[in-house]
Parts: structure tokens; C-alpha cells; sequence
């Protein structure tokens, strides 16, 4: 490549010009297997902007919901690509939280798929700014926008927009986990810089399983934008009731994963194996992820030594990988090379990152321009020399990058101790007991709430969980300082909210 990719656009024709006719995307329709091409995704993704812009040519912002398909990411890159504002969300976003955040911000048009369209109906009635709705048909409907707006169709110029790399593109709203939602500002530029990096190369024979929320940024620019640039295949799950059915069929090489679906993996194998004494270990994972699985690139959260060793006795690598929305996502990628094993990934070399008072800081290209409309929360956000505060406590050795834990979760003791909740926390994501934990303070004592894997027990014969849990906590307590031990636990009967990636609403511990 001569030149650095500065949009989303030049992404694409790079990779239709690299790759042409090879499978790019692979999914389901109708019980069938589908592919389709590099070239044809950059077929499919202009004539959806061409179409966008017959609409209306008018720069705005468009909502978008939907969920995961084929025709969903085309539609996402092809409003990218028409020089709009997309603005995607969550399929389940309830009219309330749409009607909120529709009109922070600001959108004029919304697309959304057939289902939705009775929603979106009421989101119109009570959120005066919503001007036009465009309800998406199934993909008899897609096919039609593809062959009519093709590039020797009448609308063949309305493809050719000037976009301004450096100008907001995408509004992600963050996943609240502390309860407030700010729509970071994206722009071409940011997502093509965050693609296009060399620390992490898939092989074209690389086939990748893609099972996260395609509205979130960690989703669509790693699976997709990513695996274009690379040129290797993405299969698309769908819906999350059938991960277990796609991934034996699709037998992809590689997935990009959160570590809660990490461990329930982790967790199937092993009742596999107890059901299936005569099975090997290898054998056990393949009834379960495919005789071709062999790398995890995990994200969102921890996972520990403990996990990523157990694994491999499986013949899986799992290595992490470590981002945030207002970085497009990645600050750092997952390292297969052997180097950093246990790290939280390394670093890019796109970015500029330091560790100021413990904290990973950020300058570069693939960071966002700010919030919208939060000029405070923006410079809020920001060191006084231009690099973005994450929040995240760490330190960088031999260009990986090693996670503590959050500024923000910090638990200060009256003594003056401050203590990461998530040092503790991870000290159980090797118990297979302990489905979730959080670490609290409550009258200057530690407190950990555990949802047990009820699951786990039954096929293990556990019969008294409080007990088990009671012998979990005391081994791990030996492990730690005196100031750090768990004064006490309290079981939960239903699981913690989580964000749509998987990430844990620490806003919701007393949720019963």
C-alpha cells in the first residue's frame, strides 16, 4: 500500500482491489450458507450510499437499528460511505432511551428494520426532530437497492461524495456503565487509521466467527473493517441462540469474544469432557467450537493467567486485546507471537501511549474528536497536551500493555488504602463455580457478590453451593494481604446486568 488509508471509503476499494473475488462474508439465509466477495461488498456498500442519497443528498444524521446480517453491515458502510452522521443502536433500545438519545443526537432520519417499525412509529410521535423513516425489507428488498443503484445505473454519481476524513462520521454511544451515556464523535480517519495498523496480520485463509453487537464500534471495526483490510473471511452468527450451531458449521479459525462468553465456553467444554470421559481434550473443545478453532482475541475485560493456560490444554489460544469506543476502539491488539502471553495486548504503534500516576493515557489518530455537545465533558477528558485519560490503571512493558483496574472503581478504606476491585475479582474467573463476581465496600469491609454457576454445579454434583463458594473465598483470601481479603459474600440469584458487549453495570450491584 503507497499511501495510508484516510477513510472508510478507501478501505473498501483497497481491499476489492486487493482481494476481488475472494469470500469475504459468509452467512445463513434460509438454512443455506451465502458468500459474498470483496467485490461485491464494495458493489453492495455503494449502491447503498447512492440510495441513501437519492433520498435526500442533505448531510444529516441517520439512526440506525437493526440487528446483525449481512445487509446490516453493508447498510452501516454504505451510509458511512454516502458523507452522513451515522448514529447506530442497540435493536433492543427501549422508546424511552431512543426518544433521549435521538435527541441528543440530533437525528433527522432513521432506518430500522421491518420489526422495529411500530416503535419507531411511536419514537416519531414523541420526538418531534425524527423527520423521515426508512423501514428496511427483508433482503428481497436489499437486492432490489443493489441491482437499481448499481455503478451503470442512473445514480451512478451520487457515490461520488467529497468526505472530510477529519469530520465526525459516527456517533457511538458509550455503554453506560456507570449509568450516563455520551455519544462519542468518530471520524473516517479515526476508523481507518485503527484498521490499518501491522502489529497483528490475519492470514487470508483465516476465517473469523462474529458474535458481538454489530452496533458497537468493537464489532464492526474489528470484524469487519478489520478482517477487509486483512483479507480474510468473517461469518456472521445472527442470533446468539444458534453461536453453538453456526460456529460448528461456519469452522472458523479465529473469533473476537468477551470475556463472560469466554468462560461459559470454557465451561461447556468442560461438562463435555465430564460427559465424555473417553473424549481428549482437543476432541471435547472441537464438539463444541469446530475442528478449525484455534485463536481467541478477547476484549471488554480481564481474563487470567489461569484461564489463558487452561485453554491451551485445549489447543486454544486466547489473547487479549484492549480498547475503548473513544480509541475506534483498539489502543492495543491481541499478540499470538509468544511475546506478552498474560498482557492486555500490544500496542498498535499508530497511537502515542504513556502512563501518567498509573494511568494509560492516549494521542493519536485513532482517537475521537470529543462527545457530542459535551464541550465540558470533552475537555473534561483530556490532558492539557491532547491525550485522552482512559481511566484504566496500568503499565507498558516491552510494548504491551498490563491492566490493574479502574480509577473509578478505585474502594478507599479508611485507613487510606486504595484498592482495585478487579484485582480481587479476577482472582475467581479461574473457578468455574463463580459464574460473576463484584467486589464492593460496605462499612469499610470488602464485600463480594457471587452468582454461581448453577449449571456447573448440577453436572459436578455440587450440591451445597453456599459451601463451596465459602471454600473458593477462603483459598483465594490466603492469596491475599490482610487488607485485601473478602470480609464476607453474599449469592445472588439472578446474574448482574450487563452492557450489550458484556461489559458489567457496576451501577446495578443490588439488582436481586
Amino acid at each position: 500500500m503507497n499511501s495510508p488509508l484516510m477513510t472508510v471509503r478507501d478501505l473498501v476499494d483497497y481491499a476489492a482491489e486487493k482481494y476481488g473475488d475472494s469470500d469475504f462474508i459468509r452467512f445463513f439465509r434460509g438454512g443455506e450458507m451465502v458468500a459474498r466477495s470483496f467485490n461485491d461488498f464494495k458493489r453492495d456498500s455503494y449502491a447503498v450510499c447512492r440510495y441513501i442519497r437519492s433520498v435526500d443528498p442533505k448531510r444529516k444524521h441517520i439512526g440506525f437499528i437493526g440487528k446483525t446480517s449481512y445487509e446490516y453491515v453493508v447498510c452501516l458502510t454504505g451510509m458511512i460511505l454516502s458523507g452522513n452522521v451515522v448514529v447506530p443502536f442497540d435493536p433492543n433500545i427501549t422508546v424511552k432511551e431512543a426518544c433521549e438519545l435521538f435527541d441528543d443526537g440530533d437525528i433527522e432520519m432513521l432506518f430500522c428494520e421491518e420489526e422495529f417499525k411500530e416503535k419507531a412509529q411511536e419514537i416519531k410521535s414523541k420526538y418531534s426532530g425524527l423527520k423521515e423513516i426508512v423501514s428496511l425489507g427483508d433482503w428481497h428488498w436489499f437486492e432490489a437497492i443493489f441491482n437499481n443503484y448499481g455503478d451503470d445505473s442512473p445514480y451512478a454519481a451520487l457515490s461520488q461524495v467529497d468526505v472530510d476524513p477529519d469530520k465526525m462520521t459516527l456517533i457511538i454511544y458509550t455503554s453506560g456503565t456507570t449509568g450516563v451515556r455520551k455519544g462519542v464523535m468518530l471520524t473516517n480517519h479515526n476508523l481507518a487509521a485503527n484498521t490499518s495498523y501491522d502489529a497483528f496480520v490475519m492470514d487470508e485463509a483465516d476465517v473469523c466467527f462474529s458474535v458481538l453487537p454489530m452496533h458497537h464500534v468493537f464489532c464492526y471495526a474489528c470484524d469487519v473493517l478489520r478482517t477487509l483490510y486483512d483479507g480474510g473471511k468473517i461469518c456472521l452468527n445472527g442470533n446468539l441462540a444458534d453461536l453453538y450451531k453456526n460456529i460448528i458449521a461456519f469452522e472458523p479459525t479465529v473469533m473476537r469474544i468477551v470475556p463472560s462468553l469466554c468462560k461459559s465456553m470454557l465451561t461447556r467444554i468442560k461438562i463435555t469432557e465430564k460427559r465424555n470421559p473417553s473424549l481428549s481434550k482437543r476432541e471435547a473443545a472441537e464438539k463444541i467450537l469446530g475442528k478449525n478453532f484455534r485463536r481467541m482475541i478477547v476484549g471488554s475485560a480481564f481474563i487470567s493467567a489461569a484461564m489463558i493456560d487452561e485453554y491451551e490444554k485445549y489447543g486454544i489460544f486466547p489473547r487479549m486485546g484492549y480498547g475503548m469506543s473513544e480509541c475506534s476502539p483498539r489502543i492495543t491488539t491481541s499478540d499470538f507471537s509468544g511475546k506478552g502471553k498474560y498482557s492486555t495486548g500490544r500496542l498498535l504503534g499508530t497511537d502515542e501511549v504513556r502512563i501518567v500516576d498509573g494511568e494509560v493515557q492516549v494521542k493519536g489518530p485513532s482517537v475521537m474528536i470529543g462527545y457530542y455537545k459535551k464541550p465540558e465533558a470533552t475537555a473534561e477528558a483530556f490532558t492539557e497536551d491532547g491525550f485522552l485519560h482512559t481511566g484504566d490503571l496500568g503499565y507498558i512493558e516491552d510494548d504491551h500493555i498490563y491492566l490493574v483496574g479502574r480509577k473509578k472503581n478505585v474502594i478507599v478504606l479508611s485507613n487510606g488504602e486504595n484498592i482495585s476491585p478487579e484485582e480481587i475479582e479476577n482472582k475467581f474467573v479461574d473457578d468455574t463455580l463463580v459464574k460473576d463476581i463484584v467486589v464492593i465496600g460496605e462499612d469499610d469491609k470488602l464485600v463480594a457478590e457471587i452468582y454461581p454457576d448453577s449449571d456447573y454445579a448440577a453436572v459436578s454434583g455440587i450440591e451445597d453451593i453456599d459451601s463451596e463458594i465459602e471454600k473458593i473465598v477462603d483459598r483465594v483470601n490466603i492469596e491475599l494481604r490482610s487488607d485485601r481479603q473478602i470480609n464476607t459474600f453474599r449469592l445472588r440469584e439472578k446474574p448482574f446486568l450487563r452492557t450489550s458487549t458484556g461489559k458489567l453495570k457496576r451501577t446495578e450491584f443490588y439488582y436481586k
